[in-house]
């Protein structure tokens, strides 16, 4: 199951900089939260349906590559993809793309929806399969 390519545009910001005035390393995590969220509330299943339902992401593994820098002002483009769902499991791959059209750093997260009241994943309803491209 491949679910459809979101895309999400952003820029590097001078406070996102490390002492080589390059990207630092926990920012690529935040900026990819960033645009999951920008997906799943997109597709309707924002903070708000989250608190109505009780039903909500989480991250459970994420591995990250670095390929190429990113510093301050420079252009990106984060694609998100749903690349598996089975049973209670997803898996996100993310990418993020400088002007030039080459891939700065991959990402792979396992996610699951979460019952924030019995403290454990549940099968992924049909919107939740819907926010995240499914």
């Amino acid at each position: 199951m491949v679910g459809r390519k979101f895309v999400y545009e952003t820029v590097v910001r001078e406070t996102q900089l490390d002492s080589f005035g390059h990207l630092n390393h926990a920012h690529y995590l935040g900026m990819f939260e960033d645009a999951r969220w920008e997906l799943i509330t997109g597709n309707g299943y924002g903070l708000e349906k989250i608190r109505q339902t009780r039903l909500g992401p989480t991250i459970l593994e994420a591995r990250i590559r670095y390929k190429r820098e990113l510093r301050a002002r420079q252009k990106i483009r984060i694609e998100t993809q749903c690349v598996s769902y089975e049973r209670k499991i997803g898996r996100l791959a993310q990418k993020m793309i400088n002007e030039e059209g080459e891939v700065c750093c991959v990402a792979e997260f396992v996610i699951g929806l979460f019952d924030v009241d019995a403290r454990k994943l549940v099968q992924p309803t049909a919107d939740w399969k819907k926010a995240v491209g499914v």
